[in-house]
């Protein structure tokens, strides 16, 4: 297992290729969220952070790291290729952001996540946080959402998002 840092502007084509390849399998393929969702709302890649997980020469994980508040880092886009799901590689690739985030000085991680993902977060050490819109710490718009969806609490998608945290020990 290969973890690779995507750091701004510095990654070479092929991890930013890796990232979009793992993000399409788990939510395009595997969740049916459409590419214009998926994808609408990037950074250009020169201002992308991320983490890529490659095994046997193949991406099988990635996440993107922002720094919200300048002691907030965010956790978001968590992905895992269908054929790896449930095998641990989750945890890693949630391990190694914690580390990165940890170096920058930062001790307090979000995660604005599907309520179905939930309960991974929640064995990661993380804490639903009740009553906060999840999209707080998003740098962009919040989502419309109609009258139907608020009742049910779910969005177009089929799923609705909660806001999950952790407070690192001062050592990481």
């Amino acid at each position: 297992m290969e973890i690779y840092r995507i750091e701004k502007g510095t990654a070479k084509e092929w991890l930013y290729k890796a990232y979009d390849y793992i993000r399409t399998d788990a939510f395009i393929y595997g969740q049916n969220i459409p590419i214009e969702v998926e994808f609408g709302h990037d950074e250009p890649k020169e201002e992308l952070e991320a983490i890529v997980i490659i095994e046997d020469h193949k991406p099988v994980a990635g996440c993107r790291i922002t720094y919200p508040r300048e002691d907030i880092g965010k956790i978001g886009r968590v992905c895992v290729v269908r054929e790896r799901q449930k095998s641990g590689v989750g945890h890693v690739l949630i391990a190694e952001a914690e580390k990165w985030i940890a170096e920058r000085g930062c001790q307090h991680i979000v995660i604005n996540s599907q309520d179905r993902a939930a309960g991974f977060y929640e064995r990661c050490g993380y804490k639903l946080v009740p009553g906060v819109d999840p999209e707080i710490y998003e740098n962009h718009p919040p989502r419309k959402q109609d009258s139907k969806d608020k009742e049910e609490h779910r969005n177009k998608l089929g799923f609705s998002c909660v806001l999950v945290e952790k407070f690192l020990d001062k050592e990481g």
